[in-house]
């Protein structure tokens, strides 16, 4: 007869292991994967993947998926998500892992609040480490088996290179860096990278997708007539070929030709010093409130270093927002567009605003020439990267920009031979960048800038 304690023992661990099995099925949901999305398992050996698409098309859940199961099959796997900013992955790529993939009310997502969230852990001690590119912090200590930048166009490729060197060969024999995009301009690293074979390039498309086609009745789904058939559809120029039909191209008749990101984007540490600062206001509610905070510096160079753009928002409700980001930063001008109901009720809220310089040929010649690389090797227009404060949701799931700096590649000519106006269209961060500089330019702005200047 067996002792008492290993009796107990190995009891013990039979719970253990039903509990394990309990949570791994309520955690592994069964999905059909199509096209390129179906392939992971098969491209064991590759250690730079991407997944291409248009808009929809289940690149995302398809890798979350993939991820998990390798967390359930070997013991102790480190994963790295990461977005180029990390606030963005509360909204998108996380919502996706809970609810699609583990379920919300599964224990092993409950306990702590997307937002706050660094790492999720699994019962054979794999785990899922969550970060950004701007907070790297801790995430770039460690070593992972598996790491999934989210939105892989928005990384530089020194941050693709700085996490490809965090693989490591641990649990998993085959390590990779598994990415997922929508296509974007021609000259981009990645598809450059691709292009070479350095980095497997898989394109996905929306009949990939079970949810928007019916691989049986051949025909879209009701999901799919009203998103593919609908929304996407709806898209003009550059978008519709991006996000509906997966082409990397450039925009023609861009207005800004001079707008290079390995030269404009920087990240919030390079900042210098701020001589001061404004903030620029476009209204809109079907369409973006924009905000944006401009420091300008000792040489004149206007930064770009944070923005609210975001749908739905009431002024009122924008105005505490603002209030709440700027805290204790002196402000010297609050410049916005002309509506005089909005303009009172951010008055009312402690938030005085002049009115903008609207003209547009003139406004567009002076960002164009602040974005001109000078003698010296610099422009005088600059946009942090992740300057965005909350990514909106229904805009991107629409294809349609989510901040300034995604509007600069498609803001193109409405006659793209006579160049006289540019096309009114995703323009909410244009409109309001050129009020901005505007105001820079005028006699009010010199007026500032002298003062400033000679105040030493």
């Amino acid at each position: 007869m067996s002792p008492s304690w290993l009796n107990k023992a190995r009891w013990t661990q039979v719970r253990k292991d039903a509990e394990f099995n309990r949570l791994r099925r309520i955690s592994s949901p069964s999905y059909v994967f199509r096209g390129n999305n179906s392939v992971l398992w098969d491209l064991q050996g590759e250690e730079e993947i991407l997944l291409c698409g248009a808009a929809g098309t289940g690149k995302t859940l398809a890798i979350l998926c993939f991820i998990n199961e390798l967390a359930w099959r070997y013991a102790g796997l480190r994963v790295l998500i990461v977005r180029k900013v990390r606030v963005d992955l509360t909204r998108t790529t996380l919502v996706t892992y809970e609810r699609d993939v583990m379920g919300y009310g599964n224990p092993l997502v409950a306990t702590v609040q997307r937002e706050s969230r660094k790492v999720y852990r699994y019962p054979n001690k794999s785990e899922i480490v969550i970060g950004g590119m701007d907070r790297p912090g801790s995430i770039l200590s460690g070593e992972y088996d598996i790491i999934y930048p989210a939105e892989a166009v928005q990384f530089t490729l020194n941050d693709w290179e700085t996490l490809i060197m965090r693989l490591r060969s641990g649990v998993y024999p085959y390590p990779a860096i598994i990415g997922d995009t929508n296509p974007d301009r021609k000259e981009h690293w990645l598809k450059q990278r691709s292009d070479k074979g350095v980095t497997k390039l898989l394109n996905t498309y929306h009949k990939d997708n079970p949810a928007y086609w019916d691989i049986v009745a051949q025909q879209w789904t009701p999901a799919g007539v009203r998103y593919v058939l609908g929304k996407l559809s709806r898209l003009t120029g550059v978008r519709k070929e991006r996000y509906l039909l997966n082409k990397w191209v450039n925009a023609e008749g861009m207005i800004y030709e001079d707008w290079n990101e390995d030269i404009h984007l920087i990240n919030a540490d390079d900042l210098p010093d701020f001589k001061f600062r404004i903030r620029s206001i476009d209204f809109g509610f079907n369409n973006p409130f924009v905000c944006q905070w401009w420091g300008v510096d000792y040489d004149g160079r206007a930064y770009l270093y944070r923005e609210i753009y975001q749908t739905r928002l009431l002024v009122e409700d924008a105005a505490v927002l603002i209030k709440n980001l700027t805290g204790d930063e002196h402000i010297q001008a609050d410049i916005a567009d002309h509506d005089a109901e909005d303009r009172e009720t951010l008055r009312r809220r402690g938030i005085n605003t002049i009115p903008a310089d609207k003209a547009v040929s003139e406004g567009l010649q002076e960002v164009m020439g602040r974005i001109r690389v000078e003698d010296d090797g610099k422009p005088r227009l600059f946009i942090v990267r992740g300057a965005r404060v909350t990514e909106d949701i229904e805009l991107k799931s629409a294809g349609m920009p989510t901040s300034t700096q995604e509007e600069i590649g498609g803001y193109i000519w409405n006659d793209k031979k006579n160049k006289d106006e540019p096309v009114k269209a995703d323009d909410h961060g244009m409109d309001t960048m050129r009020y901005a500089m505007m105001y820079l330019r005028n006699e009010v702005g010199t007026k500032v800038l002298t003062e400033w200047w000679t105040d030493d």
